[in-house]
């Protein structure tokens, strides 16, 4: 089977490096003007020949009408045109004014008048806004809204929010876009920048992006969304399609300065509550471009800069411990219902005398007694802040609060160069550069700050793209792109260097950590400390994308390939000190199998010394590679004049990764175990890549990716055209190079063995290893690799994760230049992703064990002891749950990245769209939607599609307007057009322009503490007795109780919640707000143009809470403690234009 699977891969690479050989790269910025000649009858003319001229650089591109009078200009640049058009015996048809945006695919029909060649005649008139070729969903953010609505930071990345099904965010860093469109699973989007992919997948396997281009340095972006055509792929979240400006035949450029300090913004609505100044801001955001030509008509170049420097705002609200608390008296603790929380002694538990099942015993007045107070836990405590608020006045909750800053820096510059060979060939480079640095302040007191987990985060980000386009004749493009993507990543921990040791753990560790961190301290329903992480990063795609067009007749053909070898080189650590959580579990009683809102304290366990962690030895290490191949064709065919027919195909080839070193392995499921002869018949364990024979590959191939494309545009009448189609899109599979390659056996994953039964301590914090560390032993263990603990690894046969789009849409010509569009969208996801690194774990218990009840804990003889030396098993006794488990030589089993998961999104989508003309341009969406999946953490393993529910990420409705409206006032306007310079100084040159975007709350999960843990439940839903639990009002009023909480309990014991995975009717709060922003433009000489800036966002304050507490045991349940959205910030800017 190997083989077959390796010779598909080599004719594969084959046929595609011929491709290659013979054709050029994808028109994938271009746009074109397509369109038939007539006369004055009616009747189509031949031979016309028709020139569009771009007035910027006087570049033009030449067509023929053929025999029924059809042309297409194809490749053309973003710009303003000229089009004329010239046939014997008739006047000459000059157009002028034709704006074509980026990948636009326009149509324009022309008339020609009897007359000599001499004669001619002109108007003034932009191509139709309707859509008559092309079946594609897609937004377009033009310059006008680039350069002028309010932007944040000036990251033109966030006005993909313009799009109709946009949901999610748009951050400063290469991990932070990460959005959703209609429907699609967020951090799997595709971007190209001039034509060759900026994306490349990042440590945590969604897709990141490297180059920010400064707003001033492009032109404008569009973002295809559905039903694309043939040539883009690998998205499961559509197409972001970016273009640098180019350089003209006049010299133009910009420079600007944009300033923001705490004394105009708003505080935060918490910072208010508890009475705390507004921390220090300052923002200072400078830079230019400049653009021109080398040399007239056929050399351009544009140069870009832009810095920034930044104080942000930043605050804390948590719960930390009490002065009482610290030293084990518990008993001023209450729940939400006013009383007490029983801490139990986790070191009495026993088996129930009385009847089934175990005991324990509270410790007398809710106090721990001094001598089982753990050494380190109070050293760890030393390093909390003390409280400085009132807290909940029940709970004592949220105690703490704080506010800072963190300091961003930005340094940015691009340069572009476009140089014109001939009249049929074309050559352009763009290099960009981006450093961006995130360093936080602490918001401990300094003394504790080391325990804060703070990280320090910078970016080095490269992009380069290359390319070349030939025109041998009019009815043939060649054209080929070479492009590099690059970002260096550092994750700086704050706590670097730091030694466990001083915190009372053995010596042992510090030797054995390799990169010595502050520990981690999770205990439930307090503030943390400790952070896990330290990392330095590198992802690189390099691409090679080509195309041939070829007009034939009524069909446009395209013959393409796009190919990418991906890299990733990722030196990680986590968990390197050790990572100690504290849950309620071993403090809860007096069964300790069942858990309460009012028994178990994630404190106290923590001061016993009583959880779950470990300590990973070189967590990872890695340097990975894959490849992308894909080849595609595509037939744009004018069927008649009313209507075309864009037909394709794709083929998408990732292959699966390998590691430079071999240092991958896979989890085969029914691989007989060496352990057989201890339990008959077991199987499973880690296969190494390279390794006796095996292939350097982690995956199968996956060769079945056809993914077929069909769309119509019908143009029913002059100003009514309708569009349709579907199409199978592939996205990025988890086969191709990332960060997670499941390196256990290079890893080490050292296990604090605290409990063999679940519930009765072994070893507590104070010696969480007390068998040491091995050295990781790399491939040598085979089979055996890991036995004793957990495993996670790759599983061999992984899909790659596709949609099925479809779309329905009518597209309307409206007066004064206004576009309205009515569509039905759907998307279908197929084999996508269901688990992470976690969420599906196959050595779950099977559920029905679950009815044996507390029998799960009974200790029982452990057939493996003598034979694992390691973890869990090592004992000379076991759990009976863990001897049930259907891989019981191991403690849990995660695949990595399971496909299998299903998504589905249907919406109605209305757009209504003005180009600027008059001085105003709108841009407004409605959606009405759902949007359902079966996520990526699941309460049973076996059974995923049980938790098929509304999607954490659906909006039911969202509505968005921009706007943008030069006042009609001053010199050269409606009013006052005859005044006076000075007072058009005063009154002329305003403009408004703002973003407005009301939408509803995304849906809650009610998850209870999972009691099941121990048998390997990723997590556990609240039962619910199934009431409609959202409460209305004024949301300042319910604050503390945001929902009816008494709607949702913690289940029984050894049962799992009867809820689902998300609540429809239970959602978060909705977002209302409006940025605004306000120029006065001043003229100094006739080519200079001062522009003063005020950019308001969230104009109204209009406070966007956050999601509420819903973890049903919480001592804040159901309460809402922090902002999401940021209060009113204004921003002051200059602009000087030339």
């Amino acid at each position: 089977m190997q083989s077959i699977h390796r010779k598909s891969f080599h004719y594969a690479a084959l046929l595609l490096l011929l491709i290659v050989g013979r054709i050029g790269l994808a028109q994938i910025t271009g746009s074109s003007l397509v369109g038939i000649v007539h006369d004055s009858a009616g009747a189509t003319v031949k031979g016309a020949t028709i020139t569009a001229t771009e007035v910027a650089t006087n570049a033009r591109t030449v067509a023929t009408s053929n025999e029924k009078g059809e042309y297409s200009l194809l490749d053309l640049q973003p710009g303003i045109y000229r089009l004329k058009v010239e046939a014997p015996g008739f006047e000459i048809y000059n157009q002028t004014g034709i704006r074509l945006d980026l990948a636009q695919h326009a149509g324009q029909n022309v008339v020609l008048s009897l007359g000599q060649v001499q004669q001619s005649v002109t108007i003034n008139a932009d191509v139709s806004t309707l859509d008559t070729v092309t079946s594609v969903v897609s937004d377009e953010v033009n310059g006008t809204s680039i350069r002028n609505l309010p932007l944040n930071s000036r990251n033109p990345y966030a006005l993909l929010e313009l799009a109709p099904g946009f949901a999610g965010s748009v951050g400063n860093d290469y991990n932070s876009v990460s959005y959703s469109v209609n429907g699609g699973r967020q951090g799997y989007t595709d971007v190209l920048v001039d034509g060759t992919p900026a994306g490349f997948p990042t440590v945590n396997g969604n897709s990141g992006i490297g180059i920010f281009p400064s707003v001033d340095a492009i032109g404008e972006f569009r973002l295809l969304a559905q039903n694309y055509p043939a040539e883009y792929g690998r998205s499961l979240d559509g197409i972001l399609n970016v273009v640098f400006k180019s350089g003209t035949n006049q010299f133009h450029g910009t420079a600007f300065e944009f300033n923001r300090i705490t004394n105009f913004d708003s505080d935060d609505y918490f910072s208010k509550l508890h009475d705390k100044p507004l921390p220090s801001f300052h923002r200072n955001q400078f830079g230019g471009i400049f653009s021109g030509p080398i040399i007239k008509d056929r050399t351009f170049f544009l140069v870009s800069t832009e810095e920034l420097r930044e104080s942000d705002f930043q605050s804390l609200t948590a719960t930390v411990p009490t002065a009482l608390q610290r030293t084990g008296d518990f008993s001023q603790t209450f729940g939400a219902n006013g009383q007490p929380i029983v801490v139990y002694n986790p070191f009495s538990t026993r088996p129930n005398p009385n009847g089934s099942g175990y005991i324990r015993d509270p410790f007398p007045g809710n106090k721990i007694p001094q001598n089982l107070l753990s050494s380190v836990a109070q050293k760890a405590l030393s390093f909390y802040p003390e409280p400085n608020t009132v807290g909940n006045p029940t709970t004592n909750a949220n105690n703490y609060y704080a506010n800072g800053s963190t300091s961003n820096v930005i340094n940015a510059w691009d340069i572009r160069i476009d140089h014109t060979i001939s009249q049929k060939q074309k050559l352009f480079g763009r290099y960009s550069d981006r450093y961006f640095d995130s360093d936080p302040k602490p918001l401990f007191p300094a003394a504790d700050a080391v325990a804060e987990g703070l990280i320090n985060g910078e970016d080095f980000d490269r992009g380069l793209t290359l390319g070349y386009t030939a025109t041998p004749n009019e009815r043939t493009i060649f054209d080929a792109r070479l492009g590099f993507a690059r970002t260096l990543y550092n994750y700086l921990n704050t706590s670097l260097g730091f030694q466990a040791s001083t915190l009372g753990l053995p010596n042992t560790l510090d030797a054995a950590s390799g990169t010595p961190l502050f520990p981690v301290f999770s205990p439930t329903g307090y503030q943390g400390l400790g952070n896990n992480g330290n990392r330095h990063n590198a992802f690189m795609t390099y691409s090679l994308l080509s195309s041939l067009t070829l007009v034939r007749g009524p069909h446009v053909f395209k013959f393409g390939f796009d190919g990418r070898l991906i890299r990733v080189n990722d030196h990680e650590s986590a968990d390197s000190s050790g990572n100690f959580s504290f849950g309620t579990n071993f403090t809860q009683g007096p069964n300790p199998n069942a858990a309460s809102a009012n028994t178990g304290n994630g404190l106290a366990s923590m001061l016993l010394g009583t959880g779950t962690g470990d300590l990973i030895q070189a967590y990872k290490d890695d340097a990975s590679q894959s490849y992308y191949l894909a080849e595609y064709a595509q037939d744009d065919w004018r069927v008649n004049q009313k209507l075309t027919l864009n037909l394709g195909v794709r083929y998408d080839l990732d292959t699966p990764r390998t590691e430079r070193f071999n240092r991958m392995n896979y989890f085969d499921p029914t691989a007989p175990s060496p352990l057989a002869s201890v339990v008959n018949g077991l199987e499973g364990g880690l296969v190494f890549v390279g390794v006796d024979g095996r292939s350097r590959h982690q995956y199968h191939i996956d060769a079945n990716n056809v993914a077929p494309r069909v769309g119509f545009a019908y143009s029913a009448t002059k100003s009514t055209v309708v569009h349709g189609g579907g199409a199978v899109v592939y996205g990025p599979s988890a086969q191709a190079a990332a960060g997670t390659v499941g390196p256990y056996g290079f890893r080490v994953q050292n296990t604090w063995v605290s409990t063999l039964d679940g519930i009765t301590p072994y070893n507590t914090l104070d010696n969480p290893f007390p068998q040491g560390f091995q050295p990781p032993p790399g491939a040598s263990q085979g089979l055996l690799t890991g036995v004793g603990g957990q495993i996670e690894g790759a599983i061999q046969n992984t899909p790659t994760p596709y949609t099925v789009q479809m779309n329905l849409d009518v597209q309307q010509s409206l007066p004064h230049e206004f576009t309205f569009d009515i569509a039905y969208v759907g998307n279908r996801g197929r084999k996508q992703q269901q688990s992470r690194e976690g969420g599906i774990d196959f050595d779950q218990l099977p559920v029905a064990d679950l009815a044996l009840g507390s029998h799960l804990n009974d200790s029982v003889a452990n057939p493996y002891f003598g034979s694992i030396t390691t973890g869990t098993l090592a004992a000379a006794t076991t759990s009976r749950g863990q001897l049930l488990k259907q891989y019981s030589q191991f403690t849990s089993v995660l695949p990595l990245f399971l496909a299998g998961g299903n998504d589905q999104y249907d919406g109605l989508q209305l757009r209504l769209d003005k180009r600027f003309n008059s001085g105003l341009q709108l841009q407004g969406s409605y959606v009405w939607a759902k949007n359902f999946d079966n996520s990526t953490n699941h309460q049973n393993s076996f059974d995923p599609m049980a938790d098929y529910a509304v999607s954490s990420q659906d909006m039911r409705q969202r509505f968005i307007m921009s706007y943008i409206y030069e006042l009609p006032f001053g010199r050269g306007h409606m009013f006052g057009s005859h005044i006076s310079r000075l007072e058009d100084a005063i009154i002329g040159g305003w403009q408004v322009n703002g973003i407005t975007t009301i939408q509803t709350g995304t849906p809650l999960q009610i998850s209870a503490s999972n009691t099941l843990s121990s048998f390997n439940f990723q997590t556990l839903y609240a039962d619910t007795n199934f009431k409609n639990a959202a409460l209305h009002g004024d949301i300042h009023k319910r604050l503390n109780k945001y929902f009816n909480t008494g709607d949702f309990s913690q289940p029984a014991p050894f049962t799992l919640g009867n809820g689902p995975a998300y609540y429809n009717e239970l959602r978060a709060p909705g977002l209302n707000s409006t940025d605004l922003s306000f120029f006065k433009e001043f003229h100094p000489t006739e080519r200079v143009t001062a522009q003063f800036r005020t950019e308001m966002f969230n104009a109204f304050n209009h406070v966007q809470f956050a999601s509420p507490d819903t973890g049903v045991t919480d001592t804040t349940f159901g309460e809402i403690t922090s902002q999401n959205n940021t209060p009113r910030q204004i921003q002051f800017g200059l602009k000087l234009i030339f």
